[in-house]
């Protein structure tokens, strides 16, 4: 009894190890992650290279991304199209002065290839910057100026506008308009003024941050 115990046991391992042999090893895209650059307060670019596709062609390719430091295609990714070789990834949606994890992916009908893990941190938050319009349309009692916002410094735009004073340096505490707006250039009208009077004007714009001008 113990003889035939021992020769099915002998007979289930090597069938056992007979099967794992000749199991199929999936054939996944092998693909290398990009250097992550152009990081901002809200996005990021990276990409990839697929330089294998191991004979099966790739139906989807891309970044993922998150803060955990092995990010799966559970995560956020991104989908930036098939085929193999180089490709690139817009990455979006990301937090300001936070630490990310992003790697490339492929996908055949074999499953999915990763790349190696890369982690970049995104832009503090700050002030934002402005740039003042030339006035124009001087009367007795007012005129017109204005401003350009180039940057929201990572955040929300609380207000903008035009300050002025007969004081050089005007700042939000003195005369000033309040445009609507988050963004992008816009026009105010500077009113009530004296006459034959000198003024100083400038735009600012306050985020959460503070304000510049």
């Amino acid at each position: 009894m113990n003889i035939q115990k021992s020769i099915i046991l002998v007979f289930l391992i090597l069938f056992a190890l007979f099967y794992s042999g000749c199991e199929k090893e999936k054939k996944v895209p092998i693909v290398v992650t990009s250097e992550v650059s152009n990081i901002s307060w809200t996005t990021a670019e990276s990409g990839g290279n697929i330089v294998d596709d191991n004979g099966f062609t790739v139906v989807q390719r891309g970044v993922i991304w998150s803060t955990n430091p092995k990010p799966t295609i559970s995560d956020k990714f991104s989908n930036d199209g098939a085929g193999a070789g180089e490709f690139s990834s817009q990455i979006t949606g990301l937090l300001p002065n936070t630490t990310y994890f992003v790697r490339a992916y492929a996908q055949n009908s074999e499953g999915l290839g990763y790349g190696m893990t890369m982690s970049f941190k995104t832009k503090e938050t700050e002030v934002g910057s402005v740039e003042t319009a030339a006035v124009v349309d001087i009367s007795a009692t007012s005129a017109i100026s204005g401003g350009s916002i180039t940057s929201d410094g990572g955040a929300t735009i609380i207000a903008s506008g035009v300050c002025w004073n007969t004081n050089p340096d005007p700042t939000i505490n003195d005369n000033k308009t309040i445009e609507e707006g988050g963004s992008g250039s816009f026009v105010s009208i500077l009113t009530p003024l004296l006459p034959s009077t000198t003024y100083y004007a400038r735009a600012y714009v306050t985020n959460s941050e503070g304000t510049s001008y």
